[in-house]
C-alpha cells in the first residue's frame, strides 16, 4: 500500500508552532502517513550570530515532534557532507522508499522561488509541493504562480494549496522576543520553550 509522506524542512531557528500547524493542516487534508522533519545542516562558519547549534537545532526539533504521533524527525542533511538540496534529498528518501508518495511542505516565500532552486525538475518529479498562505490574500497569489509553474512544467508539477493561513508566527520574531525577555510560550511548544529558557539560546 503507498505510503504518504511530507516532509518539512527548514532551519527550525527555532521549530515553533506555525510549522506543526502547517504540518498538521496538510496531514489532516491529505492523510499523511507520517511527516518528516528536516532540519538542514549549516556549517560552523556560515552561521548567523543568532543560529542555534545544529545540535540546539535537531534537539528542538525532536522535542517539538513529541506533539504529534505523526512527526519524525531525520537527521539525514544534517548528516550529509556539504550543502543540502532538496532535490538530493527527496533523491535519498525516494530510493529508500519507492512505494512512498512524498508532499512537499512550504509556506508562500519558499513556493514562489521553488523554480529558482537547484533541479526544479527533480524536486517536481519526486514530490506534489503543498503550498500554505501566510495570509488569505497569498492564496490568489500562490494559485496564479501555480498555475505559471503548470505551464512551465505541464503534468510534471503537481501541488496543494492550504486554504487556511498560517498562524503569524516566525523564528525571527521569537529570538527578538527571546532577547528583550518576553514570553515566547504561546509560539512553541513548552518543552522546546523550556529548552531555549535552559540552554540559553538566542540571549
Amino acid at each position: 500500500m503507498e505510503q504518504r509522506i511530507g516532509i518539512l524542512g527548514g532551519t527550525f531557528n527555532p521549530i515553533h508552532n506555525a510549522h506543526l500547524k502547517m504540518a498538521l493542516d496538510f496531514s489532516e487534508t491529505l492523510h499523511f502517513d507520517k511527516v518528516l522533519i528536516i532540519p538542514t545542516r549549516i556549517p560552523p562558519h556560515k552561521r548567523a550570530a543568532d543560529m542555534a547549534s545544529t545540535e540546539d537545532r535537531l534537539e528542538m526539533c525532536r522535542l517539538a515532534a513529541r506533539s504529534s504521533p505523526v512527526f519524525q524527525v531525520s537527521d539525514l542533511e544534517i548528516r550529509r557532507p556539504g550543502p543540502s538540496y532538496t532535490s538530493d534529498t527527496l533523491e535519498f528518501l525516494s530510493g529508500e522508499n519507492p512505494e512512498a508518495r512524498f508532499y512537499f511542505l512550504t509556506g508562500a516565500d519558499m513556493f514562489l522561488t521553488i523554480q529558482d532552486w537547484r533541479r526544479p525538475e527533480k524536486i517536481f518529479e519526486l514530490a506534489t509541493i503543498c503550498a500554505a498562505p501566510r495570509e488569505k490574500s497569498d492564496i490568489f497569489i500562490l494559485q496564479n504562480h501555480a498555475n505559471r509553474l503548470k505551464l512551465q512544467y505541464g503534468s510534471l508539477f503537481q501541488y496543494e494549496i492550504l486554504n487556511i493561513p498560517l498562524m503569524p508566527v516566525s523564528s525571527t520574531e521569537i529570538r527578538r522576543r527571546t532577547r528583550s525577555g518576553e514570553p515566547i510560550d504561546p509560539f512553541v511548544p513548552k518543552q522546546v520553550a523550556d529548552y531555549i529558557r535552559e540552554r540559553r539560546l538566542y540571549q
